[in-house]
């Protein structure tokens, strides 16, 4: 018998029939409760993703969309070195209001405000105070119209109506504006000196916004290549706007993505909807075919040669003539004290086209334009090599020499009588050489020493339309199509205006203008192999190559014929002997420079400098419409001269008065070593074997 603690401790049994009803309503309870949880659930997910047409409307308005901006995509040189990237910079913002308001406590805050930025950001002191205060008179300016607004018939259309704008159409509220951004993005270095500023100086209203900046690693070599990545016109996003960044800025962009997300009464974000969030892709890296220790190496060559010289300025590029990729592009100006300008203007008679001076009485004029942007922002700079022309002189002979030997106008057994310095053509002009050579009597001899009676001769002997028709061919007069900016298509005479004069001037590289760009593309036709000897590749900025690589392009190439390869291989010979002629020369001005270990082939030119008056002006009156005492001075080869890996040109221009004076000015003199270095500099940093030992340069010599 259980004692009374245990009975009280143990509770009574209940029977089965009295437990049946508790359990059912407890479960129904809890049935119930699922359910309108269930109903609650199910009703908050179709309020959000499909409310009805009472409540549609104010749950988009408190929506809010914002875009998740791509990455831009990597430039890169063609061995994937980084040219230009995107980095995340800081941009300064200035709160007009809230520094007017500060201006009431402290006046001075303002001027602080516009030092302390001066000291900083890229914009002039003036221009600084010029766009903040005209932003904060504007201000005041909408702050006082809508304040006396008690004569309109409402406070938006009075202000509109007071600030002059358009009130025909619905009035919109104008509001005071917070945000002027002042600058480009700014590194960590400025932005921490800034920061110290804003703390020391209590700089009212001036803040640091988080923005993407664009950021160049070899700018000083290939800024102008590279281009420049900014606003659009409209100022409304950024873009790239010049250079390899215009060029390829369709694969760069990246695509933009989203967040939408609905916010409190307050503003404060609540949720993002399933499927409100779109990721951000970034853009396309993009490979260059510039190399950027090759195009170190050819702008240190370039300087030497343009110092040796005494000359303004100088062009050079490298070109792979297989592939037509622009493999180094440069070009340099230099300082020359003391340089005039043609007077134009005669200001005693006051008429234009004064008589230039004698030739002995001409000083050394400006002939090279002003480039101001080069030294603050290369990206800005003229690229000369695209779009500076001159006349190619004697380099030109090669392709008119060729046209008339392909067509059987030259045997090679026929022996000329040209030994004379001068001559005069049928029409009454006066042909000049410079040198005349015991063995000039043979149309090989013409090229080898670059003979002006001989090429008048050979060009007498095609017709206009022959010699015009193969000058187009080659793509001069047109540009080559590399895409940057401001190319030039150079000068080709009309077929109306191509005369006799004409047809003897171009075929020794007169009357007729080109670029760099278009000389070295031209060549290649002589440096191409196989049956692709004679064709013209297509010029590209982008990396040939291998798909799979990071930012190769894989573009095919186009090519088109212009003489047979036969006739092209014919005239590697005597370009042979003009590289080798130009060596012998070198090794006697430079006896320090280290043997060649490479053959080339190639061609000298030499030309004055032709005057480009100002628009609506002419020329000086003078027997020729030159500077008779400035020259450019350019020597092209292609290398290895039995299998070309390269083309070379090197462009110098307007030689040292000394030079001139000692006749040392020439091609050959100025411009051939400078090729010959970037050659010997090149061909082993591309992974070509040398095919030249020192006995045989020795032999030569």
């Amino acid at each position: 018998m259980l004692n009374e603690r245990d009975a009280l401790m143990d509770p009574a049994p209940i029977s089965p029939a009295q437990d049946a009803p508790s359990n059912r309503i407890a479960w129904m309870l809890r049935i119930g409760t699922l359910l309108g949880l269930a109903i609650v659930l199910g009703r908050v997910v179709q309020l959000q993703v499909a409310p009805g047409e009472q409540l549609e409307g104010f749950v988009a308005a408190r929506q809010t969309t914002q875009t998740l901006k791509s990455v831009r995509g990597d430039l890169l040189d063609r061995r994937g070195r980084v040219l230009a990237t995107t980095r995340v910079g800081y941009r300064v913002i200035v709160d007009p209001v809230g520094l007017h308001q500060a201006m009431k406590k402290d006046p001075a805050v303002i001027d602080r405000v516009i030092v302390s930025l001066g000291q900083v950001i890229d914009l002039p002191i003036e221009q600084i105070a010029d766009r903040l205060i005209s932003k904060m008179v504007r201000n005041e300016q909408i702050r006082v119209a809508a304040k006396t607004q008690s004569t309109a018939p409402s406070s938006a259309s009075f202000v509109m109506a007071t600030l002059g704008s358009n009130t025909e159409s619905a009035p919109k509220p104008i509001k005071r504006s917070r945000y002027l951004p002042m600058g480009s993005p700014m590194d960590q270095a400025k932005t921490q000196r800034l920061r110290e500023l804003i703390k020391e100086q209590n700089l009212a209203g001036v803040t640091l916004e988080h923005t993407p900046m664009r950021v160049q690693t070899g700018e000083a070599l290939v800024g102008s290549i590279v281009g420049k990545f900014g606003y659009t016109p409209e100022g409304t996003e950024r873009t790239g706007v010049l250079g390899a960044e215009k060029l390829f800025n369709a694969r760069l962009i990246g695509e933009d993505g989203s967040k939408t997300y609905v916010r409190d009464a307050k503003g404060r974000p609540l949720w993002v909807q399933r499927g409100a969030w779109v990721e951000s892709s970034k853009g396309q890296d993009v490979r260059l075919s510039i190399d950027l220790e090759l195009q170190r190496m050819v702008h240190e060559q370039l300087v030497r040669g343009v110092e040796d010289a005494d000359a303004a300025g100088g062009r050079a590029i490298v070109l792979n003539p297989h592939t037509g990729e622009v493999l180094a592009m440069t070009d340099v100006l230099r300082e020359i004290p003391g340089l005039q300008t043609v007077q134009w203007w005669d200001p005693k008679s006051d008429t234009p086209r004064p008589t230039m001076p004698e030739v002995k009485d001409q000083p050394r004029y400006k002939v090279l334009r002003d480039d101001p942007h080069r030294e603050t922002e290369p990206a800005l700079a003229y690229n000369r090599c695209l779009q500076d022309v001159y006349e190619p002189g004697s380099t030109f002979k090669p392709f008119a020499w060729t046209l008339a030997k392909s067509k059987g106008l030259l045997p090679d057994d026929e022996v000329l009588d040209i030994k004379q310095k001068s001559a005069r053509t049928e029409y009454g002009r006066v042909i000049t050489d410079v040198y005349s050579y015991p063995d000039l009597d043979n149309w090989d001899a013409v090229l080898r020493y670059s003979s002006n009676i001989g090429m008048w001769k050979a060009t007498s002997r095609l017709t206009h339309d022959e010699l015009r028709l193969m000058v187009e061919s080659l793509g001069f007069g047109n540009r080559t199509g590399i895409g940057l900016a401001g190319e030039s298509s150079g000068i080709v005479r009309s077929k109306k205006d191509w005369t006799d004069y004409t047809q003897t001037s171009v075929g020794m590289g007169y009357a007729v203008a080109v670029t760099p760009i278009q000389m070295v593309r031209a060549f290649s036709v002589f440096a191409r192999k196989g049956e692709m000897a004679g064709t013209l590749p297509e010029v590209r900025l982008s990396a040939a190559g291998d798909r799979n690589k990071p930012g190769m392009v894989g573009d095919e190439i186009v090519v088109e014929r212009v003489f047979s390869a036969e006739s092209v291989q014919r005239t590697i010979a005597p370009m042979r002997e003009v590289a080798q002629r130009m060596d012998k020369n070198a090794a006697r001005q430079y006896p320090d420079d280290p043997e060649p270990r490479y053959s080339m082939f190639g061609k000298s030119g030499t030309t004055l400098i032709s005057m480009v008056p100002p628009a609506g002006l002419l020329a000086p009156k003078s027997k020729r419409t030159y500077y008779e005492k400035q020259h450019h001075s350019s020597f092209i080869v292609a290398a290895p001269a039995d299998d070309p890996e390269i083309v070379v040109l090197v462009v110098i221009d307007d030689i040292g008065p000394e030079r001139v004076d000692k006749k040392q000015h020439f091609g050959s003199w100025v411009a051939g070593p400078v090729v010959r270095r970037i050659v010997e500099d090149a061909l082993p940093y591309l992974g070509v074997e040398a095919d030249i030992e020192p006995d045989e340069v020795v032999a030569g010599q």
